[in-house]
């Protein structure tokens, strides 16, 4: 990743935002198909490719400020998936969450996700490769029940809601985008 503008910066946000919803769709049907490992395995990428997103945002925050972004140390963001995983936890946090100012449920969702982050890479990789244990052969289509497979598609959807409010907040592509469709129908 080199040098982006702003405007192609935005633009990038709606790449991804696109690939993930059809991360997750493909994830559903997968799951209607009861191919639960592989849907969990696209669900997972669905919720790190929107992790991208919030990476982006802070580099277009920078800009908009006259900071400058160091591409070299954005790029390392944007490739790992631990940084991916705890940008969209922050976001759906953020985003996606009610706030809860009496038992702090919002709060305690976010501490518990981020000490979940490395279970989350086992699970996925479980999803994915054949594995053994000791004299036993894990393979992918035994490891991921449907609940699993469920229970992170549903999360993956609420990701892309709180993605879908805040770029129609923030991405000013979108709204131009919105605005051109206002005007042709109009």
């Amino acid at each position: 990743m080199n040098t982006l503008s702003i405007s192609e910066l935005h633009t990038l946000r709606l790449a991804i935002f696109d690939n993930a919803e059809n991360l997750h769709k493909e994830a559903l049907l997968l799951h209607e198909h009861k191919m639960f490992s592989r849907a969990y395995l696209l669900a997972h990428y669905c919720f790190e490719e929107l992790g991208k997103i919030p990476i982006i945002v802070g580099a277009i925050g920078k800009l908009t400020s006259g900071d400058s972004v160091d591409w070299k140390k954005l790029k390392k963001r944007f490739y790992s998936h631990t940084e991916k995983i705890a940008a969209q936890n922050h976001h759906y946090y953020t985003f996606g969450l009610d706030l809860d100012l009496l038992r702090n449920t919002d709060l305690k969702w976010l501490e518990s996700a981020q000490q979940k982050v490395d279970k989350s890479f086992e699970l996925k990789n479980l999803a994915t490769y054949v594995d053994v244990s000791g004299k036993n052969f894990l393979l992918p289509i035994e490891q991921i029940s449907e609940i699993a497979s469920k229970e992170l598609l549903d999360l993956a959807f609420e990701c892309l809601r709180a993605h879908w409010h805040s770029e129609k907040l923030t991405n000013p592509v979108l709204k131009k985008l919105a605005n051109k469709s206002t005007n042709r129908t109009s």
